[in-house]
């Protein structure tokens, strides 16, 4: 099983050099995709940077837990998401500058529901909650203490729309911990640019 995993990684670390990285301020990316562009977009399904035209990163003016199948609208549109709409994320702000314990935040209300409705499959009962909140409490302390060292496997992947606009495609939970923990820099990865932006301008 460790042989396996050790695979798996090795496998993840090659196909994520395929992308282009770049280095950003945390708080410039504003946005979260919606949904994931694997599940909007299959085309999109091979890991490379591209240009992709379209509306694909229009603003949408809508509250979201998960931006993904979990949620029957994002079946229906696909745009950028404001952070300041995404529960989870206000959920962080919450806990960690409000000092509210993790169970009566939002986000772990809904994810409760979801184990009696629709489970969502990483998180299907309260000790694999619990398991993902230490995560992220551990997440939080390394960001503020200077401990966090960045892993291609697990870095951050963001699309680039029009204006500039930057929403997280991927790695949502680690950039938003990054953001309100005050990382000021960070290393992500870039899945799709606007074809009115262009490569050649990041």
């Amino acid at each position: 099983m460790v042989q396996e995993n050790k695979k798996l990684r090795l496998l993840r670390t090659i196909v994520r050099r395929r992308y282009r990285h770049i280095r950003i301020d945390p708080d410039n990316v504003g946005y979260i995709q919606y949904p994931e562009f694997r599940d909007s977009h299959r085309i999109l399904a091979r890991p490379k940077t591209r240009e992709l035209a379209g509306d694909w990163d229009q603003t949408i003016d809508q509250e979201v837990f998960w931006c993904s199948v979990y949620e029957p609208a994002a079946q229906h549109v696909c745009g950028m998401v404001s952070l300041n709409n995404y529960v989870f994320y206000r959920s962080l702000q919450a806990h960690f500058n409000d000092g509210e314990s993790w169970q009566a935040t939002r986000w772990y209300r809904w994810m409760i529901d979801q184990q009696q409705n629709n489970p969502i499959r990483r998180y299907r009962n309260r000790d694999e909650v619990a398991e993902r909140l230490d995560f992220l409490d551990k997440l939080y302390s390394d960001f503020r203490s200077g401990l966090y060292r960045d892993d291609p496997v697990d870095r951050p992947i963001i699309n680039i729309g029009r204006d500039g606009r930057m929403a997280v495609e991927d790695g949502r939970h680690r950039l938003c911990v990054a953001r309100v923990a005050g990382l000021r820099e960070f290393l992500v990865d870039v899945n799709v640019v606007h074809a009115d932006v262009s490569l050649h301008n990041i």
